[in-house]
């Protein structure tokens, strides 16, 4: 049977993409977009929400082809319980292939629509079923389910993960720098590739890190815009590939970024 809480998400506004009032967060008003200062050089993170089974079919493939790592935030209570999502053996190939599995709690909640105790249920819940699948050092990272968050929902993640990625959009760059709401750009079905190459060209130029978030690759199980073809991935790719820009998994970006924070004047935010 199929799990609906799961997969509800899917449907979810382009407009709630944003920050946690609701609104999309407006290019030039994030103290994380260009201008505010980049790192020692650019850098790529290609991240999947939710677990999709498409992505280890379509993306993974097209990844290995391109020696681009990624980063995979899974729900946890999708896992072997629903045939749109990876199986155990197939989440673990792309651990034992380098790529970095996070978490995205446990059945995909409205996190600041819980209570504290089911927040930390969702948190904790999570983080223990993909260790006790994967291992100790797997969800050490966290992504917002609907990219929605407040100061309640982070300060409970902060309990249980060492990062956050939001779905507001931007770049991460040294000025205004936070792992908890760590930016990123939302790659959809509409999203043109040349828009993609724009953004490495921009991330490679100022030494920004650039986070890209996909949902489904080549498949469309739920309709709306969460989705990509997969030929349009492998040309977004092959850009990242091309570019010369530094492909990264979450963990590692935020290693080389925060090793750069404490040597400036200034201590990344906690």
């Amino acid at each position: 049977m199929r799990r609906q809480l799961v997969f509800s998400f899917i449907l979810v506004p382009l407009i709630a993409l944003g920050s946690p009032s609701g609104t999309a967060t407006e290019v030039g008003k994030h103290p994380s977009f260009p201008g505010n200062g980049g790192f020692s050089r650019g850098l790529v993170s290609v991240t999947f929400d939710d677990g999709w089974v498409s992505q280890y079919v379509n993306a993974h493939p097209v990844l290995r082809e391109t020696d681009i790592p990624a980063t995979y935030y899974i729900t946890s209570g999708c896992v072997d319980a629903d045939p749109a999502c990876m199986t155990h053996e197939q989440i673990r190939t792309l651990e034992d292939q380098g790529d970095e599995i996070g978490s995205h709690s446990q059945t995909h909640p409205h996190m600041p629509t819980l209570s504290a105790a089911e927040r930390n249920v969702e948190l904790a819940d999570s983080r223990t079923t993909l260790r006790r699948m994967f291992g100790p050092t797997v969800a050490a990272n966290f992504a917002a389910p609907f990219g929605e968050y407040d100061d309640l929902t982070i300060g409970a993640a902060k309990r249980y993960y060492g990062s956050q990625r939001t779905t507001d959009s931007g770049f991460n760059t040294k000025a205004g720098f936070n792992r908890y709401r760590l930016v990123g750009q939302n790659v959809l079905a509409h999203t043109p590739s040349d828009l993609v190459r724009g953004w490495i060209e921009s991330a490679k130029a100022n030494g920004y890190w650039l986070i890209l978030v996909y949902h489904e690759v080549g498949e469309n199980r739920n309709g709306g815009v969460f989705h990509i073809d997969t030929a349009t991935f492998r040309d977004q790719m092959l850009a990242i590939r091309n570019s010369g820009l530094a492909a990264v998994t979450v963990a590692q970006g935020l290693e080389e970024s925060t090793f750069q924070l404490i040597g400036s004047d200034r201590q990344p935010p906690q």
